[in-house]
């Protein structure tokens, strides 16, 4: 009992930095139960995370001698044999950890980190399956490893892991990171199952007291949000929040981001009637400050994007809930009443998969500001690296966002067009780069590829548009605001309807635009009309010219009508809420105005 109570004491000591206390402890107990091995392991430990795999090394093997089958040192003697460069020997370990105590998580995930990191993605996939099948905990972690590599176009293993978290996902085994997700399955039924196991992480909360009756006057509308700064969200969300109708709305904003300043925050600041720094609240906390100020709407904008805060909403703290814009897809939460779309990202008969019932929206479910900068090219091809007589291919979304089938499909268009080049954000110097290697292992020249430094000013990274002559869209996830600043400045975009939400924005984008004609049912008719029009300069001219003139005067660019639209569906809901109906699905253009 008295070593026990040493060796937490220890614990706690490691826990919080204090590692010379921890280790005079844990020296103390080798002497005081020479037949405990949990001592020896912590050492080892301690020398590892001094970068001391020698010393490590010696210790996780005295752990071992006092008792063979303590399968964290095993699992620790790999790690430091890894370190060592005696990889071998490192695999040797990890895989008799493994075959020793077969359900014990961290010996299959190491394992399988190690088989992942030398190459062999397949046994890879099934030890790193068996350790989230145990611990699911583990698998944000390891998803969010593999966004971290798709950042930067790093896609060894792409394909693993992507059938890795889908059969996870459908076997409800480990919760995935639901935007992870998003970039390794194009199945809605597979998104909304990620959802779902999403939601569960967010139980109901106690009741908050009961509301008093509601005073009369304006719907109290609140918007929830991480994202109220220099983000797609802000800029996508801002002409609604000027145009709200302030006779029948009063607006509360309650933002948990950073204050970071940019002209869009000032903007976002002073369309609210009252804008509420959360950041340093808990989520309790908020949620009986949205209550307290008795909103009747809710809309959350982050889902479960970065930094997204969803349990707030499952103390249920106003009576009805909406999510809108942020999270391309459901939540899977009993929490969320309704979620804000259109009949082309999710058509009827998907609706059985979402557990919000869907507020259609007349035309496109993603809101644009007819305010946005529309001025003449502040640069020049030249200035920009671009040929002056290339045909410009801009692609602009995230490099995360560009899957390999994707660059595979661009690739061929640059080799049957060789007057194309691919414009491209610049992500860094690492997606950079394995973008470079990719088109050299494709057999294309990597000064083909254009990267397009990020600018401090919005209006001039928006003028770049001027100098491309087609915009080309990428899947699963497709452009959502990126590709709606290129509808605005004439840009054709062509796109490749998905199988979920989030690909299939872009279609919608397109179709309230007027042209239909630019969205592709599958890759191969996506590269031909690419390469198409890249041949025939006069029709791309023409198109150009079309868009140019007829976009801005669409229905995707009316932000008038889509926020009087918006505020019809946000009073339906609270007027089912104020009879005690049900939540229920609805198309927006069918209401009684």
């Amino acid at each position: 009992m008295f070593s026990k109570i040493k060796f937490e004491r220890a614990l706690t000591f490691e826990s919080q930095g204090r590692a010379a206390e921890a280790e005079r402890l844990y020296r103390e107990l080798l002497v005081d139960d020479p037949k405990m091995p949990q001592p020896a392991d912590r050492l080892g430990a301690l020398a590892l995370g001094r970068a001391d795999a020698a010393a490590a090394l010696t210790w996780f093997e005295r752990a071992l001698t006092i008792d063979p089958g303590f399968t964290p040192a095993r699992v620790n003697l790999g790690l430091a044999l890894q370190q060592l460069k005696r990889r071998p020997e490192a695999r040797a370990a990890f895989e008799a950890a493994a075959l020793r105590a077969p359900r014990y998580a961290p010996a299959h995930q190491m394992l399988g980190l190690f088989l992942w990191d030398g190459g062999d993605f397949a046994a890879a996939a099934q030890s790193l399956g068996r350790a989230m099948a145990l611990d699911p905990a583990f698998s944000s972690a390891f998803q969010n490893d593999q966004i971290g590599r798709l950042s930067n176009c790093d896609w060894r293993g792409y394909d693993e892991a992507a059938a890795l978290a889908t059969r996870l996902v459908r076997g409800a085994v480990a919760n995935i990171d639901p935007i992870a997700f998003m970039y390794a399955s194009n199945l809605a039924a597979d998104h909304c199952a990620s959802g779902r196991l999403a939601g569960r992480r967010y139980p109901a909360m106690p009741p908050l007291e009961k509301r008093r009756t509601r005073r009369p006057g304006k719907i109290r509308l609140g918007y929830l949000a991480s994202d109220f700064y220099d983000h797609a969200v802000a800029h996508a969300i801002i002409g609604v929040l000027e145009h709200h109708d302030r006779d029948q709305f009063e607006l509360t904003a309650f933002s948990y981001c950073p204050a970071y300043p940019s002209p869009i925050r000032d903007r976002v600041v002073a369309a609210f009637d009252t804008f509420l720094n959360i950041k340093d609240f808990d989520d309790a906390s908020i949620a009986r400050l949205i209550h307290e100020r008795e909103i009747d709407v809710l809309v959350n904008l982050s889902g479960y994007a970065y930094r997204a805060r969803p349990q707030i909403l499952s103390w249920r703290p106003a009576p009805v809930q909406v999510s809108y814009l942020g999270f391309p897809g459901s939540m899977g939460a009993p929490f969320v009443d309704y979620l804000i779309a259109d009949r082309i990202v999710i058509p009827p008969p998907e609706t059985r998969l979402y557990s919000e019932k869907i507020a259609w929206m007349p035309h496109c479910y993603h809101p644009t500001d007819d305010t946005t900068f529309r001025g003449p090219p502040v640069s020049t091809r030249q200035a920009e690296g671009l040929p002056d007589e290339a045909i410009v291919l801009m692609a602009y979304n995230q490099p995360g966002k560009i899957a390999p089938q994707m660059f595979a499909a661009w690739m061929n268009v640059l080799r049957r067009v060789p007057k194309a080049v691919l414009w491209l954000a610049d992500g860094g110097e690492a997606a950079c780069g394995n973008l470079g290697r990719e088109a050299v292992a494709a057999g294309i020249d990597p000064t083909r590829l254009v990267f397009a430094p990020r600018l401090s000013s919005r209006e001039a990274h928006l003028a770049r548009h001027h100098l491309a002559d087609l915009f080309i869209d990428t899947l699963p996830y497709n452009a959502h605001t990126t590709a709606s600043d290129a509808l605005w400045f004439g840009l054709p975009v062509v796109t490749c309807r998905g199988g979920a939400f989030p690909g299939r924005v872009c279609a919608s984008l397109l179709t309230a635009a007027g042209f239909p004609e630019l969205v592709c049912e599958n890759l191969e008719d996506y590269e031909a009309l690419i390469v198409d029009l890249a041949e025939d300069p006069a029709r791309l001219a023409t198109l150009r010219a079309r868009v140019s003139e007829a976009a801005p005067k669409s229905p995707l660019f009316d932000t008038t009508q889509y926020t009087r639209d918006l505020e019809a569906a946000y009073r339906a809901m609270h007027a089912r809420s104020q009879s005690a109906s049900a939540p229920k699905g609805f198309d927006v253009a069918a209401l009684d105005r």
